[in-house]
């Protein structure tokens, strides 16, 4: 099974590049061709340049995105600005993406392209995901 790091290529990059300045339709058709593409994505969260979530995956509470998007915009910004006092000149310290991986298998993905960052949760086990019922039932606002 491919996941989507591993697999991950400037294909992927250039697709939700072309998302930024997409209409909303066609944003929808890449996400929805997005996670057909990749079956081990549970979840994702499209940021704004003010980290705000755009878009989310249908079946992440709308609390749960906002959650994503503060907590890990700060970490991208943290590992973003830690890559530029650690590496030489702007090529090499340009973040091209973060990946925390939890012992149970579970991996984020955060991978920033023009004004957009993009969330991905990754169920990386081989075992079916079974959703958490407290997050199943608590939608409050859409996608």
């Amino acid at each position: 099974s491919s996941h989507f790091g591993s697999s991950h290529s400037q294909a992927e990059d250039k697709r939700f590049c072309s998302m930024a300045g997409a209409q909303t339709s066609e944003v929808d058709g890449v996400l929805k061709g997005f996670i057909g593409e990749f079956p081990t994505v549970i979840g994702y969260v499209v940021l704004n340049s003010d980290g705000i979530p755009v878009k989310h995956h249908d079946q992440m509470p709308y609390w749960r995105a906002v959650m994503y998007a503060a907590l890990c915009s700060d970490f991208v910004n943290s590992c973003k600005k830690c890559l530029r006092e650690l590496l030489n000149g702007p090529a090499e310290s340009e973040l091209a993406n973060v990946r925390i991986r939890t012992k149970e298998g579970t991996e984020i993905i955060c991978v920033a392209v023009a004004d957009y960052t993009f969330l991905v949760i990754q169920n990386c086990t081989g075992k079916p995901w079974v959703q958490d019922p407290e997050e199943a039932g608590a939608t409050e606002g859409g996608a």
